[in-house]
């Protein structure tokens, strides 16, 4: 969706296209683009002539003779197209308007969203759709108003920064953008952010939208401000949509959750989340001290929740055994899973273990999701062995991985498995946290030292902690 800088620059380049311009006709393709009646929009506005454009947000003011006033609204698609009267309309050409200069221009809106709407000069900005708006960013004089404003909501900051009755003109592209500039994650209840928060996002805002605007927006996926023209800000960018690339500050992977259902980029470490609860994500390679560590955790007062004990009840389900002996073509000699007839199983047949996972997964997801849902400690830890491969990081405001060297990893797998340690480790190649570790908010080694190991963890919920009040 066109955001405040797109909008800004379709105004810019629809101004010389129409102002001075008289319509002559009109053609309504779809009159559900028209809010209200389509008739009396065509016959109030045949002979009138355009004389400035301005913009309120994301909406498009157009104003002509007699004091009538358009107000549009592009939505997810809306597009103004300018062409030769003897040239044909646009693909997917909603309202056409015909000039008195032997041109027309094309309301263009392929998904249909968009809205056109006819008003005067003394009522536009009396109607709902333009009197609920909040201030935009440059527009902001008094910072405790947006503060008392937030105050008084508990959904995540970035769905109160996308409600355009808080502020208005930044859509998911420029929220994106400015709550990383801010140091603040998108998950934070709008009331745990401070007023020198809210003064940041404000003061980031307009630095992102002002650069924004002077570059003609951002041309992402379908948007451009005119016909074969693009903008350029997505060369600017420095979060949105870049899920894995590195932070410059931190040196982290960007991660991706979907806060609203609208896809949302954030850095694990130089955006905390603010307020309880808090869940925390362990994960490591096999002997790498997971369990030792989810036991730690529950020693120093936080939930926790075991993966590997959610697999060892599920292998002793009768319809999971049946259905996982189905997907492998396999048996077991009892009516459970024989882990060593399984490890053996995936060690001739390593494409099985996709197969497995997608069995198994879900089962393990659909109990993780229970326990975070019901859990009343505002600390909860879950032990995920295969965090990233199953994506179910999205659930977690914090990571922890384990790393561990491989010859101590080697030792312990034989220590504790004897002759399955080669097995083992066979199937712990395929493990991809080597290639995550830069998605971890908090990489601890664990090759030896219980004393050291616990300080570490202790100092990860000093800091979760501090993040609930």
């Amino acid at each position: 969706m066109p955001e405040l800088p797109e909008v800004e620059t379709i105004k810019n380049v629809l101004t010389p296209i129409v102002v001075g311009n008289k319509i002559t006709k009109i053609d309504v393709y779809r009159a559900k683009t028209i809010e209200g009646d389509a008739n009396e929009f065509v016959e109030e506005l045949v002979n009138e002539r355009f004389l400035s454009v301005s913009r309120i947000g994301k909406y498009l003011i157009f104003h002509l003779t007699n004091d009538k006033v358009i107000l549009s609204h592009l939505r997810m698609e809306g597009k103004y197209y300018e062409f030769f009267e003897n040239e044909s309309d646009s693909k997917y050409a909603k309202v056409v308007f015909h000039f008195d200069n032997g041109k027309k221009l094309c309301y263009d809106d392929s998904r249909c969203f968009g809205i056109l709407k006819l008003s005067c000069e003394k009522e536009y900005k009396k109607e709902e759709m333009i009197s609920k708006l909040g201030p935009e960013p440059f527009d902001v004089k008094d910072i405790n108003e947006i503060y008392r404003k937030l105050q008084r909501v508990k959904k995540p900051i970035k769905t109160t920064l996308l409600d355009q009755t808080i502020m208005t003109g930044l859509g998911n592209i420029y929220v994106d953008e400015t709550l990383y500039a801010s140091h603040i994650h998108p998950l934070t209840p709008a009331n745990l952010v401070n007023k020198e928060e809210v003064e940041l996002i404000i003061k980031s805002s307009k630095e992102i939208l002002k650069i924004a605007i002077e570059m003609g927006g951002s041309t992402i996926k379908s948007y451009h401000p005119g016909k074969d023209i693009d903008g350029n800000f997505q060369t600017r960018i420095k979060i949105y949509g870049k899920e894995g690339e590195i932070c410059p500050t931190c040196k982290h992977a960007y991660r991706f959750i979907k806060v609203g259902g609208r896809g949302t980029t954030f850095c694990p470490v130089c955006q905390r989340k603010k307020g309880a609860p808090h869940n925390i994500g362990l994960t490591g390679k096999i002997a790498s001290g997971k369990s030792t560590i989810l036991e730690i955790y529950k020693k120093l007062g936080a939930a926790t929740l075991s993966s590997d004990a959610i697999v060892s009840d599920l292998y002793q389900k009768e319809e999971v055994v049946s259905l996982i002996e189905k997907t492998l073509k396999i048996k077991f000699p009892t009516i459970i899973v024989d882990k060593d007839v399984l490890r053996n199983h995936l060690i001739i047949n390593p494409k099985d273990k996709k197969k497995l996972e997608r069995v198994v997964h879900p089962l393990v997801e659909k109990e993780i999701v229970n326990f975070l849902e019901t859990e009343k400690n505002p600390i909860r830890v879950v032990e995920v062995p295969l965090l990233f491969e199953a994506k179910l990081d999205h659930y977690f405001d914090s990571i922890v991985v384990v790393d561990i060297d491989k010859d101590v990893q080697r030792k312990r797998l034989e220590e504790r498995n004897g002759n399955k340690a080669i097995l083992l480790e066979e199937i712990n190649k395929t493990n991809k946290i080597d290639e995550n570790k830069n998605k971890a908010t908090y990489l601890i080694k664990n090759n030896d030292n219980l004393n050291q190991l616990e300080k570490e963890i202790k100092k990860t919920l000093i800091e979760v902690k501090g993040l609930l009040k």
